[in-house]
């Protein structure tokens, strides 16, 4: 048994309907519509939009398969101390995930002069943490007195330290401090 072989080419609304008047015309060289006869036209053009949808949902189920492997790389927590992984295609580092990092420090008692406070990140970054910083959550602070200032003194891949300062003169019955709030970024 002789077979039609398909060719994946889609021709919009075009396949053939074999006229009253065709003779009963099958597939051999010399015989219309490029040898496949009359009678065989109509399967071959849906034979071939068949394969041509085929390849379509070939690559569309190969593109869903990398959609979801990239949507997969989006994983977080959003918490009082949470994270965001966010994949990338880095300029210099090629395909890596980003990871923003946050949350917050409040230490009975409020933050005092030249302590040093450790801060565990709630997600350990992979390759590096490259930036850190730290802001005041000064509820109780009054105005226009010296004022508290927060460095950050180092940081790792899996935790960072910020050192509390008092400036002016001032002191912590003067200008107390509830805690701070943090955030970190690396890969």
């Amino acid at each position: 048994m002789a077979t039609l072989i398909d060719a994946a080419e889609f021709t919009a609304n075009e396949v053939y309907q074999i006229q009253a008047t065709d003779p009963v015309e099958g597939a051999a060289s010399g015989a219309s519509f490029s040898g496949t006869g009359i009678s065989n036209q109509p399967h071959q053009q849906l034979a071939n939009r068949t394969a041509f949808l085929k390849q379509r949902q070939d690559v569309n189920i190969g593109n869903i398969g990398v959609l979801q492997a990239f949507m997969g790389a989006f994983a977080g927590s959003i918490a009082g101390n949470g994270y965001l992984k966010i994949p990338i295609a880095d300029v210099n580092r090629g395909s890596i995930v980003a990871m923003v990092e946050w949350g917050a420090m409040f230490p009975g008692g409020g933050l005092d002069d030249d302590v040093s406070y450790p801060v565990t990140w709630p997600a350990a970054f992979p390759n590096a943490c490259l930036w850190a910083t730290a802001t005041l959550a000064n509820s109780r602070g009054r105005a226009r007195i010296a004022k508290l200032v927060l460095d950050v003194v180092s940081f790792t891949t899996s935790a960072g330290i910020f050192r509390s300062a008092f400036i002016g003169g001032s002191d912590a019955t003067q200008s107390p401090n509830d805690g701070f709030y943090w955030m970190s970024i690396g890969f």
